[in-house]
């Protein structure tokens, strides 16, 4: 029989699963005993807990301004999986959360909650095998860092202000593990460039956040923006690291790397396409740079296109892409791992778009900072979920090897349950299939014993 008639439900205590499993993740990052211990001495009646709490609960559902709140106003399911004794207005949300932004170094200390998390939940990097030139195996992990453009046209935000690709906004910083997990991230004005002040920082602060979550070393990959002779002789000093960083050609003529690419290639393939043929040189060169004369590997790649359209160019077409590495890989290995850089920014994008951070919600610089970073331990908190429904088998996923965090919020996330009361207990009651059933219990309980 059809629907003929629709009634709302007179009770509050049906809502989404996936609030419960962000409470149990906030207390096991630590970020309670954080923000506790930033507050004000004396005991307000709504704790700094409770705040970030609940924006938390509104970020892993894509709700990212202060007033979407209201819609919770009452509502016993949200207060209860989040751990809150009363849902706070927009207005005491906004305020104290801007009043601990602004007083306190939180914007500094949030990104040791995700490195706490991670470990906690026993999250594993995915690990890359790679031969050297004397045919050792060596093991790493890649961190992958790059800037991203969000767009906050038609406002007057402190900070925001054209970019480099003539939108108007901020421009802030981010560095993924691999398998997507974000290490760090940064909040910058949007005239802010790759290598602006303070991006060294941004990298070893980054660098040593990895290493304290992995054992193996870690591989810094970043593109062209990120060219600096200084900032390579800096990353060959640091212990465990490696790096491949895209050489900014600037001014060098294409024609000088065809010459040494003759002269220097280690493998040449003649190509052919639809549309084009010609051959592509692949190699090395040493150089030497900074004061030490330290020598770094200059991997090249250079693509002479003869004819197009079955046209023979009298003078060919060169394309060159030449990278900064410290590694003794093999051109191709190299080249390959560069290119995986793409996945880092669907990553930007899911947390961009998916998770709808772009438009930050305070004209204040310092409190979006800090608003920017707490939205990525909820995205790492959306990382851990997306790990269960990776292994899991029987959902009707499509295989893969990593869930999207639309799919996660969409599937996971918002499964529905409802909240009774019994004997001083509080039970939820999940309402889903069995397969299902089994993924979130199994993540709740490991949640509750770490």
């Amino acid at each position: 029989m059809l629907i003929t008639d629709i009634k709302r439900n007179e009770g509050n205590n049906i809502g989404h699963v996936g609030l419960a499993l962000i409470g149990e993740m906030a207390r096991v990052c630590g970020l309670d005993t954080l923000v506790d211990r930033l507050g004000p001495g004396k005991a307000p009646q709504i704790k700094e807990r409770e705040i970030f709490r609940t924006l938390a609960g509104l970020m892993c559902q894509g709700k990212t301004d202060f007033d979407h709140v209201r819609e919770y106003y009452g509502d016993d399911f949200f207060a209860t999986s989040l751990g809150l004794g009363r849902v706070p207005s927009a207005e005491i949300l906004r305020q104290r959360f801007q009043r601990i932004t602004l007083e306190t170094d939180l914007d500094a200390q949030l990104p040791r909650c995700s490195v706490e998390l991670w470990k906690k939940t026993g999250m594993q990097p995915e690990i890359i095998e790679m031969t050297r030139d004397d045919n050792k195996k060596e093991h790493w992990v890649r961190l992958d860092i790059d800037v991203s453009i969000f767009d906050n046209a038609d406002t007057e935000k402190e900070g925001a202000s054209a970019t480099y690709d003539k939108r108007f906004g901020f421009a802030p910083i981010f560095a993924h593990l691999g398998g997507g997990w974000m290490v760090n991230g940064k909040l910058r004005p949007g005239s802010s460039h790759s290598s602006c002040e303070g991006t060294d920082e941004f990298i070893l602060e980054s660098l040593g956040y990895a290493k304290s979550m992995v054992e193996a070393n870690v591989l810094v990959g970043a593109g062209s923006g990120f060219d600096s002779k200084e900032r390579l002789e800096t990353l060959c000093t640091q212990s465990r690291t490696g790096f491949i960083i895209k050489h900014n050609l600037r001014r060098e003529p294409v024609t000088g790397w065809l010459a040494t690419a003759k002269e220097h290639a280690q493998k040449v393939e003649n190509f052919a396409t639809s549309r084009e043929k010609g051959r592509i040189y692949r190699g090395f060169v040493m150089r030497e740079i900074g004061k030490k004369k330290r020598a770094v590997r200059q991997i090249f790649e250079v693509t002479e296109v003869l004819s197009k359209d079955g046209v023979f160019m009298m003078i060919p077409e060169v394309r060159v892409c030449v990278l900064w590495t410290n590694l003794e890989f093999d051109a191709d290995q190299a080249l390959k791992l560069y290119r995986k850089r793409g996945t880092s920014e669907q990553h930007h994008g899911e947390f961009k778009t998916e998770m709808d951070m772009e438009r930050l919600p305070s004209g204040k610089f310092a409190v979006n900072a800090a608003f920017l970073r707490l939205g990525m331990l909820v995205y790492n908190m959306l990382r851990v979920a997306s790990v269960d429904l990776v292994v899991a088998r029987m959902l009707g996923l499509k295989k893969a090897n990593r869930r999207r965090t639309k799919t996660v919020m969409r599937s996971m996330m918002s499964i529905c349950a409802r909240i009774t009361r019994h004997a001083r207990k509080v039970i939820l009651h999940v309402s889903c299939p069995e397969p299902w059933f089994k993924v979130v219990s199994d993540l709740f309980y490991r949640l509750k014993t770490a």
